[in-house]
């Protein structure tokens, strides 16, 4: 496991010039998407009190739903022992700069800490996650509920259906709904946006 001073030290390098919102108007722009979709970022200290606090498997698979810029994922490939980081991000113009970052981490500071993260793999997919196959899952973010109630209930569907048992589901500002679901509590933290609520969920 990498040292967290420097997994924080390299993570920051990757992103101190990107401004994640404003690739993020962009790519709304671009893709003629006024609403329904938004952007907020977590801090390093944030996701990865988040993390300890869902204590997820060793070894585990990390899926982030509508990962962004990739902040989430490569913060997880480079402080936890997620054998498997996962981003899922339906803007193309997102995507395009999470696999940029990603790129630039393969080629600047992979080769440098090999040792210490191992055979750990990093996926990035530009789609919508109602397509992803979760089954795989051990771990999931879904850092923005969607605004649509609708759609929201038709995701906690797909969980429902396609997680294993076990699985554990974080989501931010709102709880899953269906009963079925066991909570595993909530707590508050700081965000890019101010301070909101995250709930622990396992299906």
């Amino acid at each position: 496991m990498l040292d967290p001073t420097l997994a924080e030290k390299y993570f920051d390098q990757l992103y101190k010039d990107v401004n994640g919102y404003g690739v993020s108007n962009q790519a709304r722009t671009e893709a003629g998407i006024t609403e329904g979709l938004l952007y907020g970022e977590l801090p390093f200290a944030t996701w990865k009190a988040i993390v300890m606090r869902a204590n997820p498997k060793h070894d585990g698979v990390f899926f982030d739903l509508g990962s962004g810029t990739g902040r989430v994922v490569l913060q997880s490939h480079l402080l936890f022992n997620f054998q498997k980081s996962v981003g899922v991000e339906l803007l193309a113009g997102l995507h395009d700069k999470a696999c940029d970052i990603a790129e630039k981490f393969a080629e600047e500071i992979e080769p440098l800490i090999r040792k210490e993260i191992g055979d750990r793999e990093l996926h990035l997919f530009n789609e919508s996650f109602f397509e992803t196959d979760l089954r795989e899952a051990d771990l999931i973010l879904l850092n923005h509920p969607l605004k649509d109630r609708d759609l929201f209930a038709k995701l906690e569907q797909k969980f429902l259906t396609q997680l294993k048992p076990g699985t554990k589901i974080i989501t931010i500002i709102r709880a899953l709904a269906d009963p079925r679901f066991k909570s595993l509590g909530s707590e508050k933290y700081t965000f890019s946006w101010g301070e909101s609520t995250a709930y622990f969920f396992e299906v």
